[in-house]
């Protein structure tokens, strides 16, 4: 349990030896503590002015003083840059601490501009997803939901549907001063709110594909280059790859950036009638992947072209297949049949189609300009959809006006399950607990 009454310090710079590091003070008792560590700590202290001076009696540096409401956290805080050795972070820290500050809990800082109303939860997740991003189109899409772009589409639909609720509960109790409730202009209401709800629920594909990656099987018949092709796309050698077909028998996954994407690799046992029961159970794992899979790469030999046994493989994949003409050096005579790709992988030759194909696949031109909703999100905008629905049908309904209001009451908390509006403490705890200390 968090005691938000505390003052509470923290690097919120990365550990490690560095040119320069920031400790965070945060509480009402920011200001006091401080003046305990820094020298000279100003007898009027101005927000958002930096101070230079002594910190903890052992090095030098500056304080970056906010008053309440004005910085991150939405409390009094000081921020001390200190040269960054581990032991001047740690010696400013201590002083904090034996000032009468505890230590910051994973998490904590955002936590605190959370409860002050600085951000609501969909930012929080932004904040977080920056700190993880490892593509730049990763990072880009943290910076579209940190810039409350998400919130503010999901609070319009919520004011919406308040509108409706203030109406109907208006029609329920003055019905006599006002009359009856509107209910075509209540249905265009609902209908245009579901409209955008569908929109959101539509970025949740290419959402989890950004922040999950995108998973592709390599599949295909025994010594068609699959190994070949993962170390080719990953730049490195991580699968063996021999003369022998079927040397692999178990998966190899390497996750790689594809055109801006990140991409889960799956580098599988070939595909035929096995021989042992090792083999056996490389092929099984094999359909597995398969069927966990966003997309499946079909890879096959150019230079033996498709038989009867790949038609048959093809017809029991049932995802999103691309197809893909591995070894066209052995045969430079090779036109690959619309919709394949040609690549070599020995000599990395068309990988960059492949990249492509994965960029256009993935909406990733939509990812770079529209915050996409994340696993979290979904099922609370599916919820809310549906109370909304229910709603649309209560109105044409023979049924008193009060049941309308059922539905819409429901749909307005699941929408506030995800900026934190109505989002209960075990929810927030979960959010939060993916923080590292210092943020």
């Amino acid at each position: 349990m968090r005691r938000l009454s505390d003052t509470i310090v923290a690097p919120i710079t990365g550990a490690g030896p560095a040119p320069v590091a920031v400790v965070r003070l945060s509480g009402a008792s920011a200001w006091e503590v401080a003046a305990q560590v820094f020298t000279p700590w100003p007898d009027r202290p101005v927000s958002h002015r930096a101070y230079y001076g002594l910190i903890a009696q052992r090095d030098e540096g500056l304080a970056l003083v906010f008053e309440g409401g004005r910085g991150f956290t939405g409390e009094p805080a000081v921020e001390f840059s200190v040269h960054g050795s581990l032991a001047a972070v740690r010696s400013v820290v201590d002083a904090c601490l034996e000032a009468g500050a505890r230590s910051a809990e994973p998490g904590e800082f955002t936590y605190r501009a959370f409860l002050n109303g600085k951000i609501d939860l969909i930012e929080a997740e932004g904040i977080r997803d920056a700190i993880e991003a490892k593509t730049e189109l990763q990072l880009l899409q943290a910076k579209l939901l940190r810039s409350g772009g998400l919130s503010a589409q999901v609070r319009e639909i919520v004011v919406a549907l308040q509108k409706v609720l203030a109406a109907v509960e208006a029609s329920v109790d003055f019905s006599e001063e006002i009359g009856d409730l509107d209910r075509d202009a209540a249905a265009i209401r609902l209908r245009d709110a579901s409209a955008k709800l569908d929109s959101l629920l539509a970025t949740a594909r290419p959402g989890r594909i950004l922040r999950q990656g995108l998973r592709i099987a390599l599949v295909g018949r025994p010594n068609a280059g699959k190994s070949s092709l993962l170390n080719a796309l990953a730049g490195i050698g991580r699968s063996i790859v021999t003369e022998v077909p079927g040397t692999t028998r178990d998966y190899i996954e390497e996750t790689v950036e594809l055109g801006g994407v990140p991409c889960v690799l799956i580098d599988t046992a070939g595909l035929r009638e096995p021989n042992d029961p090792v083999e056996a159970e490389g092929v099984a794992l094999t359909r597995r992947w398969v069927e966990s899979a966003d997309v499946v790469a079909y890879v096959y030999d150019a230079s033996a072209g498709l038989n009867e046994d790949d038609a048959e493989l093809l017809r029991q994949i049932d995802r999103e297949l691309l197809m893909i003409a591995n070894k066209t050096d052995l045969r430079p005579e090779f036109r690959a049949p619309d919709g394949h790709i040609a690549v070599s992988a020995k000599f990395a030759l068309g990988l960059e189609a492949i990249s492509r194909w994965c960029e256009a696949f993935s909406d990733s031109d939509l990812a770079a300009t529209t915050p996409l909703v994340q696993g979290r999100h979904e099922p609370h905008l599916r919820r809310a959809n549906e109370a909304v629905q229910s709603s649309l049908e209560a109105l044409f309904a023979s049924v008193p006006d009060d049941l309308v209001a059922v539905g819409l009451v429901a749909a307005i908390d699941e929408l506030g399950r995800i900026t934190g509006e109505s989002a209960d403490e075990d929810m927030v705890d979960r959010i939060f607990s993916d923080f590292c200390i210092g943020k």
